[in-house]
């Protein structure tokens, strides 16, 4: 029950803080000739004229409401497959087998769940292009029954597949945080890694994470678009890697990497410490209760 709400508390706190470089990164992301190599700065600008201040919060809603149950499944499936495992003798808990399937397990779980809010999500945070036929959302309610009307219950899960192959990248996360708070604990085995120590295995956790993963990122951002002139140009994870791959190159795969650098790791250096510190505090609290 503790991870569960702690997890949910430590996503919370971080989405709310890197809101605006999301909604930079996603517009880098995306096929639209609008934002072809213009800089973050750029971009900042093109959301502001046209949305406002508000316009860097958009997703904002979808993200509060599914982060809690994002986050939380993810911390207590990782937690609870972690100590399963530990049972066994070959995936004793810190070992790599045990972090490696356990950050899988828990990003699976999670992207199943909450899919259909992230797409929801991505789909407003997008610039509409009207000039080839896209338009842009009332609300939220209106991008629900737009989505379903045009594209059904599947039109929710797209871009599902990618999110997946995102696991990788919590998976090896995971890892990295596991194998580095093992190091400090046998380091300094009179005292727990201090806060400063746990935000900086984060940081470096999820950046090394970060890029070795990153063109799922953009594909998940392509697959998640409207259709221009009525036709949805990419249909699957591997058709749209290969053909930005094709036509856009290296930089196509990683657009908006700088960004979402900028907006994940000290994201996940938020949240994981958030964790660790809502974990310790609500273990304290039972134990007083007690």
């Amino acid at each position: 029950m503790f991870n569960l709400l702690s997890g949910g508390v430590a996503g919370t706190v971080a989405a709310c803080i890197t809101n605006p470089l999301e909604i930079i990164r996603t517009q880098l992301q995306s096929s639209s000739s609008s934002f072809a190599n213009n800089s973050p700065v750029m971009v900042a600008q093109k959301v502001f004229e046209t949305s406002g201040l508000s316009g860097f919060f958009k997703g904002l809603q979808p993200t509060l409401i599914g982060i809690i149950p994002a986050r939380s499944i993810y911390f207590f499936t990782y937690e609870n497959t972690k100590r399963k495992l530990g049972k066994l003798p070959s995936f004793n808990e810190g070992s790599f087998g045990n972090s490696l399937i356990a950050g899988f397990t828990a990003g699976i779980a999670s992207n199943t769940v909450t899919n259909p809010i992230w797409m929801v999500k991505t789909r407003v945070q997008l610039l509409a292009d009207q000039s080839v036929g896209q338009r842009s959302y009332a609300g939220y309610g209106d991008a629900v029954s737009s989505i379903f009307k045009k594209e059904g219950i599947a039109g929710f899960y797209k871009g599902i597949v990618a999110s997946y192959w995102g696991c990788a990248e919590g998976a090896i996360q995971f890892l990295i945080y596991e194998q580095l708070k093992k190091k400090m604990k046998q380091s300094s085995s009179s005292k727990p890694p201090s806060k400063l120590q746990l935000f900086c295995s984060a940081a470096v956790a999820k950046g090394i994470a970060a890029v070795v993963t990153y063109p799922h990122e953009v594909a998940r951002t392509r697959l998640r678009e409207q259709a221009r002139e009525g036709v949805f140009r990419y249909s699957g994870m591997w058709q749209t890697i290969g053909l930005i791959a094709k036509e856009e190159g290296r930089s196509g795969l990683y657009g908006g990497m700088g960004v979402h650098l900028m907006k994940v790791v000290p994201n996940s250096a938020i949240m994981f410490l958030t964790y660790e510190v809502v974990n310790i505090w609500l273990g304290q609290f039972s134990v007083k209760e007690t």
